[in-house]
């Protein structure tokens, strides 16, 4: 590659003070610490509690981050930028003392050509960022309340990008030709010609297969005036029966774009694609002209403590965790989020709905034309992706607002017009809402059986029980099987209804908010997940609804305890099930719950409690392929330790979540054990977390984190009263792969 685009994450000095001068070159710097991004301004020290009000404010603040960097004389014939992926909320650069711009937006990346206002080679510079995280009236999704937190810092990845003087600036590559089993590349290219001269420019488009062979080319001419860009349009030659990006199969090219003045390659840029079409219609979505009912989920990007701070290895582990549970599809609510979990939603072939950032509130006229901005930013940053399908252009649970979404939904179809646009309306305002001609997709949440009256229609949102309770991870089993048929009940009306080509549970993950509804203190429950992605009862739920060839299970939705209901639910994906109680058959059952399903449930009925073991036996074809037991819990006996990852980076911003278990002495873990655990870390590495936790459904968790450049173990070990106490060790190493 010509182009560079270099690691920029590490070696940043940051404070947390307001400072009038902070982008002097000589500014002491005694009060900053040195930190990694992604970096959060704060730790919030608790996942829940009556204080964390105080601390969701306790990041509204204003910070300054630097950077020193010395350019060698290979970066003389170039152009420099600095991308940022996302500051929250606002940002002001500069370089050298000299202000270089402003960004408004913590979810949208942006970068600035730095090139003019650096020193001469092999001299040192100063990049300086003031990140202001403040309440903002004119930033969205600012102005009301928040369904969720927007944190502080310099919250994903920095890249420092050398390019030639004539440069790539971005790149559109769709595949709208897609006919006889013969497809097309078409590929919008805008290159800048920052020379004094005019120059005569030729782009070229190279689409590669998986084995680096060179499926396709185009090329154009063209000749860009000095200071000017040009918008160079390409298409391929036909590619004969390309392979095909589904859901099952998603096949990735390769679309490298190269730049050339005369006989010498000045920059490139590169880009996956896939190849598929779709179509939303009344008898269902189609992909690649077949039917699927989209079975999807809402996802936050956040974790307890580092809020949204978090490196590209967690980014890909939530969508490997979407994938592995069972769903084909994602909603990015309320905003776009981090670049690297959308590469993975292409590589595991999830269909991604992504929406602009906001909740409820449409702001003053300073605040729409940011929000216009970041649509913008969004389509621009994200139409390669072959899993997104739709661009969200409404306030997510707005109301009307026709001037503004006729606007929004221009936008959209001017930058991308191989995508259709969605929007998700006011609760209370379906019936009168418009469905504006520019529209494509009507979305609702929840479930109305009366709506809509513009068919086809998607449900966006729906099963967010938190309130009764029925959500925590330490609930009974009784209310969490209330909570998991919730799920259950509105996936069977996706398939009951024709009209309806799918819908997203909300959420994946438990999340931390700044509305502190009732019960909740600022975390909503709601999640498959808790909030450090520990599985509770409806993630099984969607895993029953898996292809049994590639994942054969059976779950028992009861903790089989002396207050356990008598109907014992199964979860299955199998074609019988048969029930066993300590070694003795009850029955042997086809599903018969929620029959809409896929793969509908099981109900046995008046299972006589017998302390010891209760097991499910799932069938396919008469042939034994899953079994799942369950023991009555006993007295707690010891912790067990589970780490995500027993190696990380010496990177400064690496780290592993630990889980924690409070098992009795069958490692059955106690559903709803809530016992006070000491936390001790030592070694090279920091802690993340509450040294004291209190586990919610017998388990926790907490992180260490490596330091930058410091390898060698972190010692982690927890204790609690009357248990046995455990540990583990973490390897930090110096390598890079996240």
């Amino acid at each position: 590659m010509i182009r560079e685009k270099v690691n920029f994450n590490t070696e940043w000095l940051y404070s947390s003070k307001d400072y009038t001068d902070g982008e002097l070159k000589d500014f002491q710097e005694a009060e900053f610490e040195q930190v990694s991004i992604p970096h959060a301004n704060t730790l919030l020290t608790r996942h829940k509690g009556p204080d964390f009000q105080e601390q969701i404010e306790s990041y509204r603040f204003i910070s300054w981050y630097r950077r020193h960097f010395i350019l060698d004389e290979s970066y003389k014939e170039k152009r420099i930028f600095i991308e940022f992926e996302g500051v929250a909320n606002a940002a002001k650069i500069y370089v050298n003392e000299k202000y270089i711009g402003e960004h408004k937006g913590a979810y949208t990346g942006f970068s600035f050509d730095i090139t003019e206002f650096l020193n001469s080679w092999g001299e040192e510079n100063v990049i300086a960022v003031r990140v202001d995280s403040t309440k903002r009236s004119d930033i969205p999704p600012e102005g009301g309340e928040v369904d969720y937190c927007l944190f502080g810092g310099i919250v994903r990845d920095v890249w420092l990008i050398a390019t030639g003087e004539c440069y790539i600036d971005n790149t559109f590559v769709s595949t709208p030709y897609i006919k006889d089993g013969n497809g097309k590349v078409k590929n919008e290219t805008v290159v800048y010609n920052k020379t004094k001269g005019d120059k005569e420019l030729r782009v070229e488009t190279y689409v590669l297969d998986k084995a680096g062979n060179v499926a396709a080319k185009g090329a154009e001419t063209a000749m860009v005036k000095a200071g000017k860009r040009h918008i160079f349009s390409i298409e391929t030659e036909d590619i004969k029966k390309p392979e095909l990006w589904d859901i099952k199969q998603p096949y990735l090219y390769r679309a490298v774009t190269k730049v050339s003045d005369g006989d010498k390659y000045i920059d490139d840029y590169e880009t996956k694609i896939g190849f598929r079409w779709f179509e939303f219609t009344e008898e269902g979505f189609y992909l690649n002209g077949m039917p699927i009912k989209l079975i999807g989920v809402n996802r936050h990007e956040q974790w307890p403590y580092l809020g949204r701070a978090v490196n590209r290895k967690h980014q890909i582990a939530d969508a490997d965790l979407i994938k592995k549970t069972g769903f084909n599809a994602v909603r990015c609510s309320h905003y776009p989020q981090n670049p690297a979990f959308l590469d993975r939603c292409d590589e595991l072939g999830l269909i991604v709905f992504e929406e602009a950032p906001g909740w409820q509130h449409i702001g003053d006229e300073a605040w729409q034309e940011v929000y216009k901005i970041n649509i913008q930013e969004m389509i621009i940053r994200d139409r390669n992706h072959p899993s997104v399908v739709s661009w969200g252009t409404r306030v997510n649970e707005s109301f009307d607002n026709n001037e503004l979404y006729i606007t929004t939904n221009n936008i959209a179809k001017e930058l991308d017009s191989t995508r259709p646009t969605h929007g998700v309306r006011r609760m209370e305002s379906y019936e009168d809402s418009k469905f504006l001609e520019n529209e494509d997709i009507y979305t609702v949440n929840y479930q109305y059986p009366e709506i809509p009256r513009h068919k086809p229609f998607i449900i966006t949102e729906h099963s967010m029980d938190w309130f009764e309770g029925n959500g925590f991870s330490w609930a009974a089993d009784t209310k969490a099987l209330v909570f998991t048929k919730t799920f259950a009940s509105v996936v069977d009306y996706y398939f009951g209804n024709k009209y309806c080509l799918g819908g997203f549970a909300w959420s994946m993950f438990d999340y931390n908010n700044e509305v502190n509804y009732t019960r909740t203190e600022n975390v909503c429950y709601s999640g498959l997940y808790d909030i450090f992605r520990i599985e509770k009862m409806p993630a099984y739920f969607y895993m029953s609804q898996k292809d049994n060839k590639e994942s054969p299970m059976v779950y028992i939705a009861n903790y089989w305890t002396d207050d356990s209901s008598d109907t014992v639910t199964v979860m299955s994906n199998c074609d019988e099930v048969e029930l066993y109680v300590n070694g003795k058959m009850i029955e042997r059952l086809k599903p018969n719950l929620y029959m809409n399903l896929p793969h509908p449930m099981y109900e046995f009925k008046n299972v006589i409690f017998e302390e010891g073991e209760i097991m499910a036996a799932g069938y396919v074809n008469g042939r034994e392929v899953a079994r799942y037991t369950r023991r009555t819990p006993e007295e707690a006996s010891r912790l067990v330790l589970t780490p995500e990852y027993s190696h990380i980076a010496a990177d400064g911003s690496d780290f592993t979540a630990i889980k924690i278990e409070l098992t009795d002495e069958n490692g059955t873990v106690l559903p709803y054990a809530d016992n006070q655990v000491s936390i001790t870390v030592t070694g090279e590495g920091r802690f993340i977390g509450e040294k004291d936790l209190k586990l919610e459904g017998g388990s926790g968790a907490f992180y260490v984190a490596g330091k930058y450049q410091r390898t060698g173990k972190i010692q982690c070990s927890v204790s609690a009263e009357g248990v046995k106490g455990a540990s583990c060790e973490i390897i930090v190493d110096m390598h890079t792969e996240k």
